[in-house]
């Protein structure tokens, strides 16, 4: 398993939860648009709150990245801001990020958009993640998670 984070914080505390767990993660603190992977590499991608960060220009380069790092048949999984959700999710249009100067702290995203915006992809499941209180278990209802199949 490889963890991707261009935050060395993040990358810490991934690595301090795989310690406790005794899991074996390759951690790599690296912008993901700057990864040598190889293609067909991996059965899963997962994206915890990285697309909604990425502007809109940038989003090929990421289905390319996705569509290279995948097998074919192979998942991808993505929590992302709802928009207008309370943990973030700015409500703006890609436009207005270039007229605004900025992603508002997210993107955030609905249902429609995201099948848009991964039309190459096999839909399973997207919805509002389920609000879960318990400390091993991260659940909110202010993301939206969803679950594509590569084609």
């Amino acid at each position: 398993m490889d963890a991707v984070d261009s935050s060395k914080e993040a990358i810490k505390w991934g690595m301090a939860r795989a310690k406790e767990t005794n899991a074996e993660v390759n951690f790599i603190n690296k912008n993901i648009f700057l990864l040598d992977i190889d293609e067909g590499s991996y059965d899963l991608v997962y994206d915890s709150g990285c697309f909604h960060h990425i502007p809109p220009h940038r989003r090929m380069s990421y289905l390319n990245l996705l569509k290279k790092a995948l097998k074919p048949g192979g998942f991808f999984a993505i929590t992302c801001f709802i928009r207008g959700g309370e943990l973030g999710g700015a409500e703006i249009t890609d436009w207005d990020v270039y007229r605004l100067g900025s992603l508002r702290g997210g993107l955030g995203f609905t249902e429609a958009k995201l099948r848009a915006i991964f039309k190459d992809f096999e839909v399973i499941e997207i919805r509002r993640m389920k609000d879960i209180n318990d400390e091993n278990i991260f659940g909110k209802p202010d993301l939206l998670t969803a679950l594509f199949r590569y084609k």
